[in-house]
């Protein structure tokens, strides 16, 4: 058995590949290609999650699953798994669960984009979740090469949220640890979009079967700047519920909120040109044809 091991990264695409993995689970099993059908949203999300703090059981169960299936190849995708560039935890969880599992070959692979779009992305991304400043993630962005939430929500399940920006030194990282483990990385062009970005990861005799296509909604497309800003005074608003508070804050609120969505389209532009270098490295380094 082989194990594909998509870890996104962020705003590369992803949602999209996992409804389209999901909703043709029966199909993709039938052709030897288990991927976990999950109800709801269809990541590996909650899997990951313990991943992440270095439980290999989710997937341990992935691989039995798979094997009682008659399937010889696993798919296992979240884009939470990106802090495999950060942690070394989730791949030695990973490589022990898949040694174990007796999986003979473990490719890891990547979706890179370009950073100025991730960095506006993720920007508009994370309203759902928590309240984010774009000048306070353009420094980050900047000074670290990556963006970093620890117990972003507490209680929820994740442990921590990594994004990464400067993907070369990433990648570079993630690289030498799998090779120790002989395990190897595939980086695809977020770019080579055409049926869908990423779909290079995909066997061809995967792809042959794919015939449920996931609605537009499965895209997570960016949304407009009003619904921007109205999760970010959601975000907001569940931490000051009163509202005397929330009257107390909204001068300083609203000003900080106003230079934070404008900021953007300003900072945007200087992260794609900061790590244009270390994305094009990156590609030429790990991608498919290195």
């Amino acid at each position: 058995m082989q194990l594909l091991v998509h870890i996104g990264l962020h705003k590369t695409g992803s949602t999209y590949l996992q409804y389209l993995l999901n909703g043709n689970h029966a199909a993709l099993a039938r052709a030897g290609f288990w991927y976990a059908p999950q109800p709801g949203y269809p990541a590996h999300h909650h899997a990951a999650w313990r991943l992440l703090a270095g439980d290999g059981a989710p997937l341990a169960a992935m691989i039995a699953d798979a094997r009682q299936a008659g399937c010889h190849t696993l798919i296992l995708s979240s884009e939470d798994l990106e802090g495999a560039l950060h942690d070394p935890r989730p791949l030695a969880a990973i490589a022990a669960a898949a040694r174990e599992g007796g999986v003979d070959a473990v490719a890891w692979h990547v979706v890179l984009r370009e950073a100025g779009a991730v960095f506006a992305s993720l920007f508009a991304q994370l309203q759902h979740h928590i309240y984010a400043d774009s000048l306070q993630m353009f420094h980050d962005c900047l000074r670290r090469g990556h963006l970093f939430y620890d117990q972003p929500m507490p209680g929820e399940g994740t442990p921590y949220w990594y994004y990464s920006f400067d993907v070369a030194r990433d990648l570079d990282r993630l690289a030498e640890r799998l090779a120790a483990c002989g395990h190897r990385l595939v980086a695809h062009d977020f770019a080579d979009a055409s049926p869908f970005p990423g779909w290079r990861l995909l066997p061809d005799a995967a792809r042959a079967v794919l015939q449920a296509l996931p609605d537009a909604g499965a895209r997570n497309a960016r949304l407009p700047a009003e619904e921007v800003a109205g999760g970010y005074i959601a975000r907001i608003f569940d931490i000051v519920p009163d509202e005397a508070g929330r009257q107390a804050i909204l001068n300083a609120f609203t000003t900080s909120l106003s230079a934070s969505l404008e900021g953007v389209a300003a900072y945007a532009p200087l992260v794609g040109q900061r790590f244009a270098a270390s994305r094009q490295r990156a590609l030429a380094t790990h991608g498919a044809a290195a």
